[in-house]
């Protein structure tokens, strides 16, 4: 039971497979969401965009990476420059929306 005061954490909880192994991601629903959506454009699984990810993903936890390539997806609609993002933890500013 939750004592008043104490964070309610956003972040939900979900197995994934990488591959043929089992792992658990955490991420905020809205991320949840953007995957389901980005996987269904691309004609995959979450698991298999999950798997997708995780193999460009040099330095980064996948979470991490996940939640870079998303936002680079969403930012740039391209598989191509989301790997990128994913693979380095950063969009190439050509493609980072103008402040």
């Amino acid at each position: 039971m939750m004592q008043s005061g104490d964070p309610v954490s956003a972040l939900r909880t979900k197995n994934v497979r990488i591959g043929d192994k089992r792992t658990s991601v955490r991420l905020e629903p809205a991320f949840w969401r953007a995957l389901d959506k980005v996987a269904r454009n691309e004609g995959m699984t979450i698991h298999a965009l999950c798997t997708q990810v995780n193999c460009w993903n040099e330095a980064l936890s996948l979470t991490a990476a996940l939640r870079v390539f998303l936002l680079a997806y969403i930012w740039t609609e391209s598989m191509k420059i989301a790997a990128i993002a994913a693979r380095t933890g950063t969009i190439p500013p050509e493609f980072r929306p103008r402040e």
